[in-house]
């Protein structure tokens, strides 16, 4: 922890994304829920330093990109500044966060604003009907007619989806999914299964858990040789290592069953929330429909 909040990781693209990516991937080791907080903080953090802002001063940060079709956030330039106005979906930390980076609509295409909650960014009141992941307080935000000053705006219209660090902060969520997989692992090895099958579904675990360290490693070393890059091929390689991890996690899932049976998803509140949290990560992720896009972008 440090002056930025909660986690200090190294910042993409400086030399160090593979300590960054494996460092993520641990505090989701320990707890999944943990990790969705810290993954979005330290993205903010990331995206503030990309343009040249300092964070506020010992906030937590969240990351609030999906709007209600019904409701979007849209951004009014006024005399003080800017007014926002919407709904914004799924956020994590809704109610644990003292700040957000918050993406609105303008004229000119998106923007994204650095917005302090306060009693005009109100969390509705949550639908979340499972226990995973209730610890990162996922839930919808009403933002009602919040103004912020000028100096709120991060960069210009479409800076956001365009800066180089948009592709590479994609494969942050992937190296806590990673993290889940890593302690359902931990979880069978302790276990010491004698069972043959079972010792054959933690041998192919334990080749899966050396998997998604050379994957995570490979992705923050290909970072490091070209942070700027704004190809294709930064876009390609998130949602590949996005596809990786996840088939790995399914995997994991999968085995994890079949090497413990009801062990620990009946008798272990800590790891049947850890299984429970990954299993939901991997369904949000839309892998499937990202890989279609491949072939064009090659």
């Amino acid at each position: 922890m440090g002056r930025t909040g909660r986690w200090d990781l190294p910042l993409p693209g400086t030399g160090h994304t593979p300590r960054r990516l494996l460092m993520l991937s641990q505090i989701a080791r320990r707890d999944l829920a943990a990790g969705r907080l810290a993954e979005a903080h330290t993205d903010a953090i990331a995206i503030l330093a990309e343009a040249g802002v300092a964070p506020r001063d010992g906030a937590l940060y969240g990351v609030w990109t999906c709007d209600d079709p019904d409701s979007p956030v849209r951004a009014e330039q006024i005399e003080e500044g800017w007014r926002l106005r919407g709904v914004k979906r799924s956020c994590c930390g809704a109610r644990l966060v003292n700040a957000a980076l918050i993406t609105a609509g303008v004229e000119d295409g998106v923007m994204l604003f650095d917005v302090r909650m306060d009693e005009h960014v109100q969390p509705q009141p949550s639908d979340w009907q499972t226990s995973a992941l209730a610890e990162a307080g996922i839930g919808d935000v009403s933002l009602d007619a919040v103004v912020m000053g000028v100096h709120s705006a991060i960069g210009a219209p479409n800076w956001y989806l365009r800066r180089p660090g948009f592709w590479n902060g994609a494969v942050g969520p992937a190296a806590c999914w990673a993290g889940g997989a890593m302690s359902l692992i931990d979880a069978a090895r302790e276990l010491r299964p004698t069972e043959r099958q079972a010792r054959s579904q933690l041998g192919a675990m334990e080749a899966i858990a050396w998997e998604l360290g050379a994957i995570l490693d490979q992705c923050g070393r290909e970072i490091d040789e070209d942070p700027e890059d704004i190809s294709a091929r930064a876009r390609v390689r998130a949602v590949i290592v996005r596809h990786l991890v996840e088939h790995a996690c399914t995997e994991v899932l999968e085995r994890f069953g079949r090497a413990t049976g009801d062990h620990f998803l009946a008798h272990d509140a800590l790891i049947a929330k850890q299984f429970a949290g990954l299993n939901l990560c991997i369904r949000q992720c839309q892998t499937d429909r990202d890989l279609e896009t491949i072939p064009e972008f090659n």
